[in-house]
């Protein structure tokens, strides 16, 4: 069986969790003694290492990185790699990895992931909310099986689109295992002096970062422990005027970019992770939090539940004294934080890419 993947998610993102998820696919297929995938990625400085999988097994294109990521390079990319299908002959499958198809592709049959419905939820949120739209009304009738990350993502699809729920599949992703940094740990303790609740990610306004910020200031906490941010760039003039009208700019502690090193060590340091997000289609910082031993206080929306089960403590974004008031009870509340700890590792450990390629693999075979 070949199986082929195309450069488009390769071209917006050196690194995230798309193109995470299309590297363990093919790493566990590259195990599969009857498949052979093949990945035109052209022009990319992904930092995952395709190139370390066995080429007998992983046929993969990667261009030096003359172009930042961006539609520039995406444009190059798509030129390139259609003239290179030509010569590729026909797949037997195309599992695409974002909303176009290439044309000169030639595939038995086509595969998606639908990641989430951001987009369609917070449309204002987007400049290029049209053309995304515009680009899954034509991709999701063609193809014969979308993956969903989630049951909630499933039924977000069939909402939106009307998609028949018979060629959608549920498949979780896996949790990659940050590795602990002596060094990030010596960063860190220069950073942060007190105990310290954990944000990680980037902050649009459906993550609820905002609300974080609210209830940190009116729980009070801000007097006795910092925020500390990791991740998601500088702070907006809005985030800026926020913590200094409530006169935190003492507490909150912002690092724009993050090792993974410097993630892990804050996962394992902090009292609390806390995940306000109004919408998420998996969700990976909860379950890389309860993997390092760090409890958990996260939003009842969209998959969070769905995805981490009873092990956080849990609480309404629509509510901010529901918010304020699980806030207090998970950083006071030492035998339940302990039990969340526990259950956590649980949880966590329940998500891997070997399940993942699995169920992947079962469905291309399904679909031939």
């Amino acid at each position: 069986m070949r199986v082929f993947y195309d450069h488009q998610v390769f071209s917006l993102q050196n690194a995230g969790g798309a193109s995470r998820y299309f590297y363990e696919i093919m790493r566990f297929m590259s195990t599969v003694p009857d498949v052979q995938t093949e990945l035109l990625m052209g022009i990319s400085g992904t930092v995952y290492p395709f190139r370390s999988l066995p080429p007998s097994k992983a046929r993969v294109t990667q261009l030096w990185e003359s172009l930042p990521p961006g539609m520039l390079r995406y444009v190059a990319n798509e030129i390139l790699g259609n003239f290179a299908a030509l010569v590729r002959g026909t797949m037997d499958i195309y599992h695409l990895t974002l909303f176009m198809r290439m044309p000169m592709v030639r595939a038995r049959r086509l595969v998606a992931t639908h990641h989430d419905c951001t987009h369609e939820r917070f449309p204002h949120l987007f400049p290029d909310v049209k053309k995304v739209l515009w680009a899954r009304r034509k991709m999701f009738p063609k193809m014969d099986a979308i993956i969903c990350v989630s049951e909630s993502c499933r039924r977000d699809l069939v909402e939106f689109y009307g998609v028949d729920p018979a060629k959608t599949r549920v498949i979780y992703h896996g949790v990659s295992p940050l590795g602990r940094s002596p060094e990030d740990a010596k960063t860190l303790r220069h950073r942060v002096r007190r105990e310290y609740l954990l944000y990680v990610g980037m902050r649009p306004s459906f993550k609820n970062f905002n609300g974080l910020l609210q209830a940190f200031h009116e729980t009070g906490l801000k007097d006795s422990m910092d925020l500390l941010a990791l991740g998601g760039g500088p702070l907006t003039a809005d985030e800026k005027d926020l913590i200094a009208k409530w006169k935190m700019s003492a507490s909150v502690i912002i690092v724009p970019r993050v090792s993974d090193g410097l993630l892990a060590e804050a996962y394992a340091g902090a009292t609390l992770f806390v995940y306000p997000s109004w919408s998420e289609g998996f969700g990976f910082p909860p379950l890389e939090a309860m993997m390092l031993g760090c409890p958990v206080l996260a939003t009842n929306r969209s998959s969070v539940p769905e995805i981490c089960h009873d092990a956080p403590f849990y609480f309404d974004p629509g509510d901010q004294e529901s918010f304020n008031s699980a806030l207090l009870r998970a950083v006071q509340d030492d035998d339940r934080r302990k039990q969340a700890v526990e259950r956590g590792r649980q949880v966590a450990a329940e998500y891997n890419w070997q399940k993942c390629g699995e169920q992947t693999l079962d469905l291309y075979r399904q679909c031939q």
